[in-house]
């Protein structure tokens, strides 16, 4: 419908001396005026049953004053009324082939699930698209949500008299947001957009529209494992025939309502493993028959309200779902209370991971459970120090050696507060969401692994690097490899005077220059920049790391000269600078005495330096890119050479007879004067 034009109300009635007749033909009259304004002037004229309607009643049957009728502004003489903006016609729901148009509220709920449907950005198995993910799943194209088939075989779709009543889209692949439209289905009973383990996982983002809560006739709401963020609205307290309320495995925040204690007819509530914050409230108390809970996972605080005890229809809850295990003298010696904190710590921690109180399935298994001796389980029937990973010394948790252990989860920053940590190694365990900051708060970590696990089981921890870590000065060792780092490497990092071995490889999105605070580290013994997104040229600062004994910095976006300041670094034993370098190669890197590898990878200008000669330890030397002049014959001199590659440069004459022998990984050909006309690779 177009805009209503501005409307003039009348203004209070003014008592008149005339007869009842004279007012009764007035009133009449005036009725007729006002039915040919709202009307226009091309409209049919009133009918005498309608003006006969308007007559008034005896004073004593005449019904309650009704308030005055709005008209449309008057128009100047001379002038034509706008006409009202003609109604657009739906580009799918006013087709007759999609609904029947005399059903008007089934046409209705046809324009909600449109709406939902273009808010999509990957439509999945709905859109019979090849290129979405969801097209594996097979939906038959006379399924599809489109203009070409009727509403009743949209997939997904069911409609009872004349309303759509069951909306199931779980596992179809779609991703996008969940549009306020949805709560205009009066007459839905179920909502699944969730995860059912049956096919391809839908990606639903941003809030929960509050207009959910109009959804009255609903009996079951699964959102379960996607990624809405956002408060749970409190309107779904007005969803009292819920039974089942799935809203675990995303990103929920803020308190938990207590409006959902009005579901009293719910069976099931699953809220697990989202960021809720706050008390349990005490009105879940009055859920009596409710079976199934599910509350681990969040950041919940307090007591466990006495409320609780009323339902005593919970069947074999799960013990981690509101269980305090830190509170039994079975589990931690509740005198020793800086214990007893590390204890609530760890158990935090444990809450974040995934796989906590999943639906009634094995998913619930953490992989070290099933894998390990029971007596070593996170529970309340077995003492910390028993518990799989945790090392106890002196009254306080002193190593967290989890690696390979689970199977997903976030870092809680409640881990920040085990103050005596001095191990944290949470590698190949599908990590996922930031780095806390509050591990910065470790003082006494020494070493802290959350990398990748090679050829096996990754982590993906997304975000910057804190630069609180900067704060770790006893730290020896940062294993960050492989995850989903970004951002720039902070310079903060140049504090920790003790550290041995940083290694911040395969984080494509990690850019920004390579600190020069980073030359402070004079500890440090391993150096591992490849494959990011850094750029710039290297800082000669790095010279001054005279502890060095490997630096791989390759695979980036950097460029410039290489430093004639890394011929300091004479305990290098590997060297790799495989980027957009250029210039010469500083006849300094002849000072590494020591090295066994050296790969320098550039567009580099001139020959490679004679002094290279000196570098009789090498076993492997991969030098490229655009170096010219007489090849090297210096070369057979080095008789612990077992790879060379001399890729892509522009060398003239013969190469020494004996190089192959010493050197059995050489690939290239010679022309028949014995010079080189082919490409050496490492292999």
């Amino acid at each position: 419908m177009g805009p209503e034009p501005p409307a003039q109300r009348f203004s209070k009635p003014v008592k008149l001396g005339i007869t009842a007749a004279a007012a009764a033909g007035a009133i009449a009259l005036a009725a007729i005026l006002a039915v040919t304004l709202r009307s226009g002037p091309d409209s049919e004229p009133a009918s005498p049953s309608a003006v006969a309607d308007l007559t008034p009643t005896d004073p004593a049957e005449s019904p309650e004053p009704q308030p005055e009728p709005e008209l449309p502004a008057p128009t100047a003489p001379g002038e034509t009324p706008e006409p009202e903006t003609p109604v657009e016609p739906h580009p799918v729901c006013h087709d007759e082939t999609v609904v029947d148009q005399s059903l008007t509220q089934l046409v209705a709920d046809c324009k909600a699930l449109w709406a939902f449907y273009t808010t999509l950005d990957d439509k999945g198995a709905l859109g019979n698209d090849p290129t979405s993910v969801g097209s594996s799943i097979g939906v038959d194209p006379a399924e599809a949500w489109s203009d070409t088939n009727p509403l009743r075989a949209w997939y997904g779709v069911t409609i009872a008299n004349g309303r759509v009543t069951r909306l199931d889209l779980s596992d179809t692949g779609i991703i996008g947001t969940i549009p306020s439209e949805l709560g205009s289905l009066s007459n839905l009973q179920l909502l699944n957009l969730g995860y059912g383990y049956g096919g391809i996982p839908n990606v639903l983002s941003g809030p929960i529209p509050p207009e959910l809560g109009n959804l009255t006739n609903l009996h079951t709401l699964d959102l379960w494992q996607n990624e809405l963020s956002g408060p749970i609205p409190p309107e779904l307290g007005n969803l009292t025939n819920l039974h089942t309320l799935l809203l675990g495995l995303n990103y929920l925040s803020d308190e938990i309502p207590p409006e959902l204690g009005n579901l009293t007819n719910l069976k099931i509530l699953s809220i697990e493993s989202n960021d809720l914050v706050g008390p349990i409230p005490q009105e879940l108390g009055n859920l009596t028959d409710l079976e199934e809970l599910f509350l681990a996972g969040n950041r919940l605080t307090g007591s466990i309200p006495l409320d609780l005890d009323n339902l005593i229809r919970l069947s074999q809850p799960h013990p981690s779902a509101i269980s305090q295990p830190c509170a039994s003298e079975t589990v931690v010696d509740q005198s020793l209370t800086r214990l007893v904190n590390d204890c609530e710590a760890l158990w935090a921690f444990y809450m974040d991971l995934d796989g906590l109180s999943r639906r009634r399935d094995d998913h619930s298994i953490h992989t070290f459970f099933s894998n390990v001796d029971p007596t070593a389980a996170w529970n309340e029937t077995n003492p910390i120090e028993n518990w799989h990973g945790v090392t106890i010394t002196d009254g306080r948790v002193t190593h967290l050696e989890l690696r390979l252990a689970f199977g997903g989860g976030r870092i809680a920053p409640e881990i920040g507060s085990l103050s005596e940590l001095q191990v944290l190694d949470l590698a190949g365990n599908s990590l996922y969401g930031s780095i806390p900051s509050e591990i910065g708060n470790l003082q006494n970590l020494q070493i802290l692994y959350l990398e990748s696990v090679y050829d096996c089981c990754y982590n993906s921890l997304s975000g910057s690097i804190p630069p609180e870590l900067g704060n770790l000065t006893n730290l020896r060792k940062i294993y960050l490899w492989s995850n989903n780092l970004s951002g720039s490497i902070p310079p903060e990092l140049g504090n920790l005077a003790n550290l041995q071995h940083l290694d911040l490889r395969q984080n494509f999105d990690l850019s920004g220059p390579i600190p020069s605070e980073l030359g402070n580290l004079a500890s440090l013994q391993r150096l591992y920049l490849g494959q990011t997104s850094l750029s710039g040229s290297i800082p000669p600062e790095l010279g001054r790391l005279t502890n060095l004994h490997t630096m791989i910095i390759g695979e980036n976006d950097m460029n410039g000269k290489i430093p004639a300041e890394l011929g300091n670094l004479i305990n290098l034993e590997y060297l790799v600078l495989s980027d957009d370098f250029s210039g010469h190669i500083p006849p300094d890197i002849a000072n590494l005495t020591n090295l066994i590898i050296l790969d320098l990878y550039g567009n580099f200008s001139g020959s490679i330096p004679p002094e290279f000669a000196n570098l009789t330890n090498l076993e492997r030397l991969c030098i490229g890119h655009s170096l010219s002049g007489v090849f090297p014959n210096w070369l057979s001199n080095l008789t612990n050479l077992r790879v060379l590659s001399l890729w892509s440069n522009n060398f003239t004459g013969p190469t020494p007879p004996k190089l192959a022998d010493l050197a059995p990984e050489i690939k290239g050909d010679q022309d028949g004067q014995g010079a080189l006309i082919g490409s050496l690779a490492c292999s």
